[in-house]
């Protein structure tokens, strides 16, 4: 598993967010208790932030008190917040009382008091990380505590990660928001973020190659810092005159680590339509995804939002979806078979004869090449296939007259040899689209390439002719 060094070097690509920190503490310092709500997704930087507004915090002079939620849940109820304020829990046996609401009003009650005392001596900054962790009496103090510490001069900090989806945690959120607390959410970094994040770390200026690489974390800085420690441990980039010139053609072995953290943390359906995904183009639409499968469109729906919100996959319009990041695409493409991958790609047109060995791939061992795997997909009848192959552009070229007169511009337009990019501003849309119509027009006409569209156009226009 990837760990991230420690890293002193500035935080780069907040100030925005700095200047919220800083608006929470002057808050704070006047005697006027402040909320800060940071949304993110996973790798964005929260903790990152988290440390530098308690860099700040001590910076000022407040007293400082960290709590932290686990994931796995601890044994005693408000164990986040008694620890952070170096507070000793409440004992096994007051735990058992805890369902009582008398018992809980006496530890908010104690966990209000301390912190009043604590206050009284100067500014205090509390700050919660991972949040979405929090054992609901934790957030129900989270809702209580500040209110009744209002007048005291107190800033706090809560942290939670977008990608977990909990209804307790959404609503206090939700619920101090309308209360007027100040929420941000984190974003990629910027490409000028992102080079000098690379001079940061390296030492050194990026070249053309390194800055195409990392690109592809998509200003995800886990991703990007995971992508320069690989580098630099692997012997992926050499530094000459200030200068950092990328060796390696592949990602290191740090990013396929953090990637693999984040899949592992999707379920098992989930993490079965990335790897297929992966296989396919970078962007793809959900019902061709469905098609290669063999699922109806909507088994596959929960599962794509699963993976949306953990940042994995975004929308770039509707149903119509991308990988956020090429690094966790081409990560997620390595964890697949190479035969397996090979025929999930010889399905993007949407034939569903492959459905029944993609739908076995989560059984398949995926560090394995042996033939009883590369045996799942062989076509069980290679000469029918072939001639049914044969016969394609012929009757693509019957077809045609099912296509939208978006689908026939776009296919005509391929078919004379345009990129996708060319065709998008000839016909001012977006690339995403035209592919999207691609798509649409593979399966209608039952091709699967463009040497197979142009075939067809070709066809199509000779039996015109042949007909005057």
């Amino acid at each position: 598993m990837y760990t991230q060094r420690p890293s002193t070097d500035r935080l780069r690509g907040r100030v925005g967010e700095l200047k919220s920190v800083a608006n929470l503490l002057d808050s704070a310092a006047t005697g006027h208790g402040a909320i800060l709500l940071v949304d993110g997704a996973p790798g964005i930087g929260k903790t990152r932030l988290l440390a530098a507004a308690e860099d700040q915090a001590t910076h000022h002079g407040f007293s400082l008190a960290r709590a932290h939620a686990d994931e796995m849940p601890r044994p005693l109820p408000l164990a986040p917040l008694f620890a952070g304020l170096d507070l000793a829990p409440p004992g096994v046996t007051q735990v058992r009382e805890s369902a009582s609401q008398e018992r809980m009003l006496a530890c908010l009650e104690e966990l209000a008091v301390h912190t009043g005392k604590l206050a009284a001596r100067g500014p205090v900054c509390i700050t919660l990380d991972d949040a979405q962790w929090a054992d609901s009496t934790t957030i129900t103090a989270l809702r209580a505590l500040p209110s009744w510490l209002a007048e005291y001069p107190i800033g706090w900090v809560l942290v939670r990660r977008m990608a977990v989806r909990d209804p307790p945690i959404d609503w206090l959120f939700g619920e101090w928001e309308h209360l007027g607390a100040c929420r941000i959410e984190l974003g990629p970094l910027a490409d000028d973020a992102v080079t000098d994040v690379i001079a940061d770390v390296l030492r050194a200026r990026p070249d053309t190659d390194l800055l195409a690489m990392a690109h592809g974390a998509a200003g995800n800085p886990l991703l990007v810092r995971a992508l320069l420690d690989g580098l630099r441990d692997e012997g992926g980039v050499a530094i000459a005159g200030g200068r950092a010139q990328l060796l390696a053609g592949q990602p290191p072995a740090h990013v396929r680590e953090v990637v693999h953290d984040w899949i592992m943390r999707l379920s098992p359906t989930a993490r079965h339509l990335l790897d297929v995904a992966a296989s396919l183009d970078r962007s793809f639409a959900v019902d061709d995804l469905a098609d290669v499968l063999g699922w109806p469109n909507e088994q596959v729906r929960r599962p794509l939002h699963e993976i949306v919100a953990a940042d994995l996959l975004i929308t770039v319009e509707k149903d119509v979806l991308a990988f956020h990041h090429d690094l966790v695409r081409q990560s997620v493409a390595d964890r697949v078979p190479a035969a397996v991958r090979l025929a999930l790609r010889s399905q993007v047109a949407g034939a569903p004869r492959f459905s029944k060995a993609v739908a076995a791939t989560p059984m398949i061992d995926r560090h394995s090449e042996s033939s009883a795997v590369r045996s799942r997909v062989k076509m069980r009848r290679p000469l029918r296939w072939a001639d049914e192959c044969a016969g394609r552009p012929q009757r693509a070229a019957e077809g045609w007259d099912a296509l939208t007169g978006t689908e026939r511009t776009v296919a005509e337009l391929v078919a004379q040899g345009l990129t996708n990019r060319e065709v998008a501003a000839r016909i001012f849309l977006s690339p995403h689209t035209v592919s999207f119509h691609l798509r649409k027009v593979y399966r209608k006409l039952g091709i699967r390439c463009r040497v197979d569209l142009t075939r067809a156009s070709v066809n199509r226009e000779r039996d015109r002719r042949s007909r005057r």
